[in-house]
C-alpha cells in the first residue's frame, strides 16, 4: 500500500466539490447522452419482464436477466410511452454512484484524499462513464462487483456486511455472465483462504451465508418461471456456440483507444497496483482487502481480453478496479515532490489532468445528443398503442409487442437463420398485425428476401419510421392498374394522393372507393384502378387519425453503435 500523504483539509474539501460536479455532469451525460443499439434492446427486454413475460422462454435472450429484472418495475410504474426508457437511463445512476462509493470504501485505509480521488478519477475516465451512465447489464454488474469488494474491505470485518458481500458477489454474476469469470476467481481465492489460512477471511460463514441465500433467489425464480432449462439452453449451450462462430477481433481494438484517451489514468493506476503490491508484500496477512483488489485486477481483464468479440463496455469492471489503484498512484507520485515548489507543480498538474478528463467527459455529448432519438420515440407514442405491434431488428420501439420469439439478432444470427427471417419473419409480421417498422444499423444485414418484403410492405414516414402500406405504378399504356393489396390487419386505410379519386377510380375487392379513408378486412384484397395518375399508395390510417404523406430517401438518424 502507498505511504498516506499529510492530509489537508483544503483538497479534501476540492476534491469533494469536484466530486459532486462530476455526478451532476454524469446525471447530464445519462440523460442527454444518444442512446446505443443495445441499451433498446435490454429495454425491450425489461418492458417484457414488466408485462410477465419471461426471457428465454418467452423472447429470445442470452443475457442474464438481472439489470431487466431491476428496470422492468419503472414500466408498470410509468407505463408504455417509449420515452421512458429515459427513466430507465436515470436509473443507472443508482449502480453510478454505488461504484463511486465502493471505490471510494475501498481507498479509506489509505486516507481521505485518497479515497475521495478513487470516485473522482473514475468519473473522469470517459471509457467508463459512457457506458456506465447506459441501460446495460455491463454497468450493474461492474458496480456490484466493486460493491463485494467493498464490502469485504470494511474493517473491522463484521458478519452484516461480509454477508453483504456474498450476495453482491452473486448478484454480480447473475448480471452477466463475464461476471462468472472474475467473480469466480475472487470466490475461489476467498474459498481457498477459508480452507488453508484461517482467520484471514472476515466472518466466513456470514459471507457464504450470503451466497447461498442469493443463489437460492436465483434458483426460486428459474423455478418458478419454468426456465431452467431454457435458461440453461440459450446462457450456457446456445452462448458458447454463439462466441466460437461469432465474427471476432483482437481485445487490442478497443483498448488502445482507451489507453490513448486516457494514458495518465492506467499510467497512474500502474503506479498504484505496484505500489501496493509491495505494501502487501511487507505487511503479509494484514492486507486481506487489497489482495482481493490486485486478484481483481487480471481478473477483469482476463474476462475481458478472452472474449472472441471484446466491446468496449466491458473493460467497466477492469476500469472500475483500476480507479483506486490510480488515486494511489496520485498520492505515490506526490509523495516523491519533497519540496513545496514541488508539491505546487504535482497540484496544479494534478489540476489540469481533472481539467482534461473532464473536457473528454464532456466530449461525449456530441451531435446533439439523443434529441432526434426522443423525437422518434414520441411518435412511436403518437402512431401507435401499447398493443400494435412493431417490428426492429433491435428492440427500438422500447414497449410495444414485437411479433416473433427472435426480437434481435446480431451478426451471427442473421448469418445463421437465413431462412427463419426470411420466410418465418415476413408470415410473422402480417399474422401479427404489425404496422410500423423502426430502421436500424441492422437492417442492411438482414437476407434479401426479408429486406424486399420491408422495401414493398412499409412506406418511410421519416428516415427512420415506415408504416404499413403498398406502392403502385399504373401502367402509362393502358391506364389500368390490377394488383393486390395486403391490408396487415383489420383497420382504418387510405390512398395516397387522395387527388387519385378524381382522375380515376379505385376499386378494392370489386367495390369503388369513394372516400380517401376506407377500412378493410385483414388479408389480401384485390385492386384495380382505372384512371389517369401515375401511381398510388394504399397506406395504414396511425392511431392519432392523420394521414401522412411518405418521405423516400430521408436519412435515417436514430440508430447508433456505441
Amino acid at each position: 500500500m502507498t505511504a498516506p500523504m499529510k492530509e489537508s483539509r483544503s483538497v479534501r474539501w476540492g476534491l469533494g466539490v469536484v466530486l459532486v460536479v462530476l455526478l451532476l455532469q454524469a446525471a447530464r451525460l445519462a440523460l442527454h447522452k444518444a442512446f446505443s443499439i443495445d441499451e433498446f434492446q435490454y429495454a425491450h427486454a425489461a418492458w417484457l419482464m414488466a408485462h410477465g413475460q419471461v426471457p428465454y422462454r418467452d423472447f429470445f435472450e442470452v443475457h442474464f436477466p438481472l439489470v431487466y429484472q431491476l428496470l422492468a418495475p419503472l414500466f408498470r410504474l410509468l407505463g408504455d410511452d417509449p420515452r421512458n426508457v429515459l427513466a430507465l437511463r436515470a436509473a443507472m445512476l443508482v449502480p453510478l454512484v454505488g461504484a463511486c462509493a465502493s471505490v471510494f470504501v475501498l481507498n479509506r485505509r489509505e486516507g481521505r484524499t485518497a479515497a475521495l480521488l478513487a470516485p473522482v478519477l473514475l468519473l473522469l475516465s470517459p471509457a467508463y462513464l459512457h457506458f456506465a451512465t447506459e441501460v446495460r447489464p455491463d454497468a450493474l454488474t461492474a458496480a456490484l462487483f466493486l460493491g463485494a469488494l467493498a464490502a469485504l474491505a470494511v474493517q473491522p470485518g463484521s458478519a452484516s456486511s461480509s454477508f453483504l458481500a456474498g450476495v453482491l458477489l452473486v448478484a454480480a454474476g447473475w448480471g452477466s455472465q463475464k461476471a462468472l469469470f472474475f467473480g469466480g476467481l475472487v470466490g475461489a481465492f476467498l474459498i481457498g483462504e477459508l480452507l488453508l489460512r484461517r482467520g484471514r477471511l472476515p466472518a466466513p460463514r456470514a459471507f457464504f451465508l450470503g451466497v447461498l441465500t442469493a443463489l437460492s433467489a436465483v434458483a426460486a425464480y428459474l423455478t418458478v418461471t419454468g426456465s431452467w432449462r431454457a435458461w440453461w439452453h440459450w446462457c450456457f449451450v446456445w452462448a458458447s456456440e454463439h462466441q466460437r462462430h461469432y465474427p471476432g477481433f483482437s481485445w487490442r481494438e478497443y483498448l488502445v483507444p482507451a489507453l490513448g484517451e486516457q494514458p495518465a489514468f492506467f499510467l497512474l493506476a500502474a503506479v498504484g497496483f505496484v505500489a501496493t503490491v509491495r505494501g502487501l508484500l511487507k505487511q503479509g496477512d494484514r492486507g486481506t482487502p487489497d489482495v482481493l483488489l490486485v486478484i481483481a485486477v487480471p481478473a477483469t481483464f482476463g474476462a475481458y481480453a478472452l472474449q472472441r468479440a471484446p466491446f468496449p463496455y466491458s473493460l467497466l469492471p477492469f476500469l472500475g478496479v483500476l480507479a483506486p489503484f490510480a488515486a494511489r498512484g496520485v498520492l505515490a507520485v506526490l509523495s516523491r515532490l519533497r519540496t513545496p515548489v514541488g508539491r505546487t507543480v504535482g497540484l496544479v498538474g494534478l489540476c489540469g489532468l481533472l481539467a482534461v478528463q473532464a473536457a473528454h467527459v464532456n466530449a461525449r455529448l456530441d451531435g446533439g445528443g439523443n434529441a432526434r432519438q426522443r423525437e422518434v420515440l414520441a411518435r412511436i407514442a403518437t402512431l401507435t398503442g401499447p398493443e400494435d405491434v412493431v417490428y426492429d431488428n433491435s428492440g427500438g420501439f422500447v414497449s410495444r409487442p414485437h411479433a416473433h420469439f427472435y426480437f434481435y439478432t446480431d451478426a451471427y444470427l442473421r448469418g445463421s437463420l437465413v431462412d427463419l427471417l426470411s420466410h418465418d419473419m415476413p408470415r410473422a409480421l402480417v399474422e401479427q398485425g404489425c404496422v410500423l417498422r423502426v430502421d436500424d444499423l441492422r437492417t442492411s444485414g438482414l437476407p434479401p428476401a426479408l429486406r424486399r418484403f420491408l422495401d414493398a410492405h412499409y412506406q418511410p414516414l421519416d428516415g427512420d419510421l415506415y408504416l404499413w402500406g403498398q406502392r403502385y405504378r399504373v401502367p402509362a399504356d393502358s391506364g389500368a392498374l390490377d394488383d393486390h393489396f395486403l391490408a396487415v390487419r383489420a383497420d382504418r386505410y387510405f390512398v395516397h394522393p387522395a387527388s387519385v379519386l378524381d382522375t380515376g377510380a379505385l376499386f378494392l375487392d370489386g367495390v369503388r372507393i369513394t372516400t380517401s379513408e376506407f377500412t378493410l378486412s385483414q388479408g389480401r384484397h384485390t385492386l384495380r384502378y382505372e384512371g389517369r395518375a401515375e401511381g398510388l399508395q394504399l397506406l395504414w390510417l396511425p392511431r392519432d387519425g392523420k394521414r401522412w404523406t411518405p418521405r423516400p430517401g430521408a436519412p435515417a438518424t436514430y440508430s447508433r453503435l456505441f
